[in-house]
């Protein structure tokens, strides 16, 4: 069981690592959509109408890729008063706890997040002419990598491994 759960644990690692970067080309796509925008409205006196949008959408993709991100490395903000009170076979009972009905709250995500991308499928975005569904994809699927963060910080917590928040 420890075997499966450490290769699950490694497994993880190595989907983070790929949503890391993929975060980063969200970012900096981001800013270079911003800076280009303001190029062009200031100095070529053109402004763009797709931008906005744009960086919108990658907005709410890095929001939720970000977030799972910051789930798996214990950086998420939290009330941790109680928790650091406790001793520390309760305090773990109690982070166990904590994940699991987030996880909880994930599936719902997931679920309902499926839906909307359903209901949305027809719809196209105001300027760029897109499917909406990409948008509002970011939904189940950030919700589905923080659900199997989740379950990673589970692992870790019943093998002793826990991490100290990223900073």
């Amino acid at each position: 069981m420890k075997n499966l759960m450490t290769s699950y644990i490694n497994l993880m690692d190595r989907v983070n690592k790929l949503l890391y970067y993929f975060s980063g080309v969200l970012l900096i796509s981001m800013s270079v959509i911003i800076i280009y925008q303001v190029f062009s409205r200031f100095v070529l006196e053109a402004s763009l109408p797709w931008s906005e949008e744009l960086t919108r959408y990658l907005m709410i993709w890095a929001v939720f890729i970000g977030a799972s991100l910051a789930l798996r490395n214990g950086a998420l903000i939290g009330v941790e008063a109680i928790a650091e009170a406790m001793p520390n076979s309760i305090k773990k009972a109690m982070k166990i706890s904590v994940s699991l009905f987030s996880m909880i709250f994930f599936g719902f995500l997931i679920f309902i997040g499926l839906d909307i991308v359903e209901g949305v499928s027809v719809q196209t975005s105001p300027a760029m002419h897109i499917p909406m569904s990409w948008a509002y994809a970011a939904i189940p699927v950030g919700s589905l990598f923080m659900l199997l963060n989740s379950i990673t910080v589970i692992f870790e917590l019943i093998m002793n491994k826990e991490r100290e928040a990223a900073h």
